[in-house]
């Protein structure tokens, strides 16, 4: 279920029948990647620093003390428009963290556009992490995004497929990564038939196109594995976007690493802004990717905080959010713990004006010291309505309300275990269709949550 604590860091969705169209608009303080160094420093490796302080050279992977950490996603296309406000952060984001095996996620989205850019059609991601053999783990990043077509048609493909692998033992860490294209035509290239890694094309006077990207490593007993099909930069504005904005099509990450020493826990959880979880049939779950996600790496951040924004997030008759800014913030060391997850929206609209808000927060917080743990949470909002009926600012946690023609909403929910905890700012499921979801779909907004394994 969407709401166990206890399953955060282990969870899978079968597929996904929605037919979704995100719309989604950019942070301008995204990242820029200059063409000059795309072929030596994918962008991708941005999105690395700080998910995993690396053991010291002394610890190989078979002095580990137990478990492997890892940490995965993958997705179907990053936009980065500098100095505007159109933007998207990772499309169909499946994302898995933690250390408990085995691990997967899913997730799919039936069609991204963003204007004059972007337009293509059902995107697919899958993360997994399993044992392989009585020692060792194999962690698989798979993305596949079908009709693409950006820059208005000058990139074409009907289909494209990455996979980015990961391996461990007690001997070694591996990682690599490919990408295979389907009838890919870019205007005015002659391509291979079989494309090199790190493959390096020009339109002339429009954008540099960096194909079969991947940069993989193993240093200080982390194994880091960086991929992606096709990354565009271009040489001058089009449309809406300016020169030296970029088009990743998808973004796959692997990092595995040996767990720190005994003494220090391992840290996990999430915060995200939107998810819709479909309930089609009773045997059949279908998932609208979480929006403005971001995942708490098994050892940490290094105290440093870690994010996500995503400006417009528009789930047609369902939910329309204006902007999502969620972060992480982790730190883990000799029988010591401590995490704090935020997620922030504004424009809430959610069913046409049904559940209204200008402003949604929520954090969760949890820390270990010994062998005594606390947790704890906050929501804030502002001008929160559900059905025209004004919501308290103090209102108490767990307050459930029914909605006629909708279904059951409940403001400020929170659940805890042992070593864990979760906040949703709001939960809905519905008992009837709507908004060409099922009933029995759940709709979460602002959701936080952390972990802190002993």
């Amino acid at each position: 279920m969407a709401g166990d604590v206890a399953g955060l860091d282990h969870f899978e969705v079968a597929r996904v029948t929605p037919g979704e169209r995100k719309h989604v608009s950019v942070d301008p303080k995204g990242v820029l990647m200059s063409p000059r160094r795309i072929l030596s420093v994918p962008v991708l490796l941005i999105m690395l620093v700080g998910l995993f302080a690396a053991p010291t050279q002394a610890q190989s992977p078979a002095a580990a003390s137990g478990k492997y950490a890892f940490y995965s996603y993958a997705g179907g296309t990053l936009v980065r428009a500098v100095g505007t406000t159109i933007s998207s952060d990772l499309t169909a984001q499946s994302t898995i963290a933690g250390q408990r095996l085995p691990s997967t996620a899913r997730s799919t989205t039936a069609a991204v556009e963003v204007k004059g850019l972007v337009d293509v059609g059902a995107i697919h991601t899958t993360t997994k992490a399993r044992r392989a053999g009585t020692k060792g783990i194999t962690m698989v990043s798979l993305a596949r995004t079908a009709n693409v077509n950006l820059l208005g048609g000058l990139i074409r493909a009907k289909a494209v497929e990455t996979t980015n692998v990961t391996r461990g033992n007690p001997k070694r860490l591996t990682s690599t990564s490919s990408t295979r294209f389907v009838d890919l035509h870019i205007a005015g290239v002659h391509l291979p038939v079989n494309i090199p890694k790190n493959y390096r094309v020009q339109i002339p006077g429009v954008a540099v196109v960096v194909l079969n990207a991947t940069a993989t490593g193993t240093k200080d007993g982390v194994a880091t594995s960086q991929g992606y099909a096709l990354g565009v930069w271009l040489l001058r504005n089009r449309a809406t976007a300016p020169v030296g904005s970029s088009i990743i099509l998808n973004p796959t990450m692997s990092a595995l690493s040996v767990p720190v020493p005994a003494p220090a826990p391992a840290v996990g959880g999430r915060a995200y802004g939107t998810h819709a979880l479909i309930k089609a049939t009773s045997r059949v779950r279908g998932e609208v990717g979480r929006s403005g996600e971001v995942s708490t790496p098994p050892i940490g951040t290094g105290g440093r905080v870690n994010k996500n924004r995503t400006a417009d997030v528009n789930i047609p008759g369902v939910a329309h959010i204006g902007a999502v800014y969620s972060t992480t913030r982790a730190t883990s060391s000799a029988h010591r713990g401590e995490v704090t997850n935020t997620s922030q929206i504004a424009g809430v609209n959610l069913f046409n004006g049904l559940i209204t808000a200008d402003a949604i927060g929520v954090r969760a917080h949890s820390r270990l010291v010994g062998t005594r743990f606390r947790a704890d949470e906050r929501m804030t909002f502002v001008n929160l309505k559900v059905a025209g009926v004004k919501i308290p600012v103090d209102v108490g946690r767990n307050t459930r309300i029914n909605v006629a023609n909708l279904g059951t909403v409940v403001i400020n929910q929170r659940a805890r275990t042992r070593n864990g905890n979760q906040i949703r700012g709001i939960y809905i499921r519905l008992l009837k269709p709507r908004g060409g979801l099922e009933a029995g779909a759940e709709i979460e907004v602002a959701v936080a949550s952390t972990r802190i394994w002993r």
